[in-house]
């Protein structure tokens, strides 16, 4: 997954790009799944590498984004801004590193409750989200479309 952000923002092509993008999507699935959420690893597939990469690749093909040279400005800004970040970054870690080396579990895994079943999440989903659901995917529709014919012109 670290591979596939760092090509996210070190690729110079901008397909490749989302290409890395996609692996990094994808191995996020598989850490779903390996923690036992399947329905939300579905979900990630579905939604994430379905719909959003591939507008990201409309968007790339309609700007015609070939594989120009990013020239980064030499501002004092440009330095000010990434020592924050590098901060930050520092800051997420030492979080990450306490949370993990930092927590105990006690109690039995069993003991457990499971508050939704895929059936009552489908069931969620398809009646009280229907409309939400039913725009989103004409939402989309529309997108593929409008990049077809823009592309074509």
């Amino acid at each position: 997954m670290i591979v596939g952000a760092l090509g996210v923002i070190l690729m110079p092509n901008t397909i490749n790009s989302v290409m890395s993008l996609l692996l990094s999507m994808l191995a996020l699935a598989g850490i779903y799944v390996l923690m036992g959420a399947h329905v939300v690893a579905l979900f990630q597939i579905i939604i994430y590498i379905g719909a959003v990469l591939v507008l990201f690749i409309y968007v790339i093909m309609l700007l015609n984004l070939k594989g120009q040279r990013l020239k980064l400005p030499r501002e004092a800004s440009t330095y000010i801004i990434s020592g924050f970040s590098l901060g930050l970054l520092v800051v997420v870690v030492w979080l990450f590193w306490q949370s993990l080396w930092g927590t105990t579990f006690t109690g039995d895994a069993a003991n457990l409750k499971v508050s939704a079943t895929v059936h009552q999440l489908a069931v969620d989903l398809f009646s009280q989200h229907i409309l939400i659901f039913e725009l989103t995917s004409i939402l989309l529709l529309v997108a593929a479309i409008g990049a077809i014919i823009l592309s074509k012109k």
